[in-house]
């Protein structure tokens, strides 16, 4: 036989064999998910209604965070007993109407019972863990590398035991229970998945923005400024909204300045302040868990001032829990440069701080 028959011989075989396995291997395949049609519709309205973002400013004049509405939501189904997602799918079909934004599309859902969990899945810090468990699903941000603690802090080689994570961004988590699918009552037409209120579910968000400011004298004198707040919350379960009481972290944030402004006349004042927005998965109920916020100053001579103050007892304060706004209570006076070079500060109002570069003690 020449190689060309055995060739040909052999790729018939071949072919044959194929056949015969898919033949007899399909039957132990799950295909029912992928036969069945788009039996259910998901719409989710978000609450973009956010404190310190879309409303209840401090102060109208200062910079306001950067804010995107969701584009694309990940919609799961999970068992009701087990937990375990069954099925789930991205949808960015968005509209508006008379309640507000919304994403919505359909699903191929097996009959079975459901909890359904919905969260927009467009965020660059905010991380998903157990992201295919109900009750676990957890959202958290991701420590700084090294590289980043010394591009911000400066190059101290390491963070001591602290836990510096990146701020979260805003997470929109909906969830409807107890959801029934059942191919016997399906008509030809989706099944809409409603709350007990028999309204489409509505997505919040599990993250807190606040505002913090201090007053700053000498503030022509810096270059730059950040803070770094610890006792705060690394992470948050979604289905419950709750806080993971045992991951600790802190957060820090750049720092803008500005003029105060006289809240009962609404007039600026000539006192400067160093002022932000940041955001949290929120603090930590612990009575032990002391918060501490550093502030550091690279001043214009290249010398770094920094001040540590303990703010635990603000946050029982209402103007901290129902506003969320840190207004601390107390001057930093920034010493002036040492040499005669004293240009490169900033003017309150005219431009904001760079990133500092500099060490900070924690």
């Amino acid at each position: 036989m020449n190689s060309k028959k055995f060739a040909r011989r052999t790729l018939v075989s071949f072919v044959w064999i194929l056949v015969l396995l898919f033949s007899s291997g399909c039957e132990h395949r799950p295909l029912e998910l992928m036969e069945l049609p788009e039996n259910t519709f998901v719409r989710v309205y978000i609450d973009e209604h956010i404190r310190n973002v879309s409303y209840g400013f401090y102060d109208e004049t200062k910079k306001k965070p950067e804010y995107y509405s969701p584009q694309m939501l990940r919609v799961v189904f999970c068992d009701e007993a087990s937990g375990r997602v069954v099925t789930e799918r991205y949808l960015h079909d968005s509209g508006k109407d008379e309640r507000g934004y919304y994403i919505q599309g359909l699903l191929n859902v097996p009959d079975g019972r459901y909890n359904m969990m919905a969260y927009n899945f467009d965020t660059q810090y905010t991380k998903i863990r157990n992201q295919n468990d109900y009750s676990t699903m957890t959202a958290y941000t991701k420590p700084l590398t090294s590289e980043e603690a010394n591009r911000i802090f400066g190059s101290r080689g390491e963070l001591d035991d602290d836990i510096i994570c990146k701020q979260p961004d805003h997470l929109f988590v909906a969830k409807v229970e107890g959801v029934e699918v059942s191919s016997d009552s399906y008509t030809g037409h989706p099944d809409t998945i409603m709350t007990e209120q028999n309204t489409h579910p509505v997505a919040q968000t599990i993250v807190k923005t606040y505002y913090l400011q201090i007053s700053v004298v000498g503030v022509e004198y810096v270059r730059s400024a950040v803070a770094l707040l610890s006792g705060m919350s690394g992470s948050k379960t979604m289905y419950d909204g709750k806080m993971v009481e045992n991951d600790v972290t802190s957060v820090y944030f750049g720092l803008n300045n500005g003029l105060e402004r006289n809240r009962a006349t609404g007039e600026q004042t000539l006192a400067t302040v160093a002022y932000a927005t940041f955001n949290t998965f929120g603090k930590l109920p612990a009575e032990e868990n002391d918060l501490e916020i550093t502030f550091e100053f690279n001043v214009i001579d290249n010398t770094i001032q920094t001040e540590t103050l303990r703010i635990t007892d603000m946050f029982d304060t209402p103007e901290v829990r129902d506003k969320q706004w840190i207004i601390i209570d107390k001057v930093i006076k920034i010493d002036p440069p040492n040499g005669e070079d004293t240009g490169g500060g900033m003017t309150p109002g005219v431009s904001d701080w760079d990133e500092i570069e500099g060490t900070i003690t924690i």
